[in-house]
């Protein structure tokens, strides 16, 4: 084996191996710090977030078992979008940015305005990362109605194709004295 032909090799592990990589991860960041705060510090958006991160986690790990269809992606991608600048919209007073007197994002402000405006990169981030969990939820609910939906083929009529072709093989080739098929003739 040459090195270019091991280095092929490799290309459609890495792919898992990160995937696999970030389920973990994302799965043991969420269920840790809900169990660091469960004597009292949980609030509605900090558990709402870290049981979202630790599903998305658990997904992660399991996500070979899905087969997403192009629709489904076509749907949950949008709507996870559309959730991030939906929660963008209203103001608040909960954490981060106290310096703004009206704060945007769900479930982390990361979008300070009143007073000029901030947008704070680590929050974004965090939500980023909380939205494309929700996608990934949304993917696997998508996956899960359209594996019990019917199937959406179209019919095909094989009324008119006639039976069997072991008929029209044989009339095809008349002569088979010079055919062997292991003494079966």
């Amino acid at each position: 084996m040459t090195g270019e032909d091991a280095q092929d090799g490799l290309w459609p592990s890495i792919p898992a191996v990160l995937r696999v990589m970030t389920g973990w991860f994302l799965l043991g960041i969420g269920l840790l710090n809900l169990a660091v705060e469960v004597d009292g510090g949980l609030t509605g958006a900090y558990l709402v977030f870290h049981v979202v991160l630790a599903l998305g986690g658990a997904l992660l790990l399991t996500r070979h078992r899905l087969d997403p269809s192009r629709a489904g992606y076509l749907l949950a991608t949008p709507i996870a979008l559309a959730g991030l600048v939906a929660g963008a919209l209203p103001t608040t007073t909960r954490c981060c940015l106290e310096a703004y007197p009206q704060r945007r994002g769900y479930p982390y402000p990361f979008l300070g305005t009143g007073a000029g405006a901030h947008v704070d990169v680590k929050y974004l981030v965090a939500d980023l990362i909380f939205w494309g969990c929700v996608a990934l939820l949304l993917l696997t609910v998508l996956t899960a109605v359209e594996r019990r939906l019917p199937e959406r083929r179209t019919p095909v009529d094989l009324s008119g194709l006639g039976g069997h072709a072991e008929g029209r093989a044989y009339a095809a080739t008349p002569d088979r004295r010079d055919q062997n098929v292991g003494g079966l003739t």
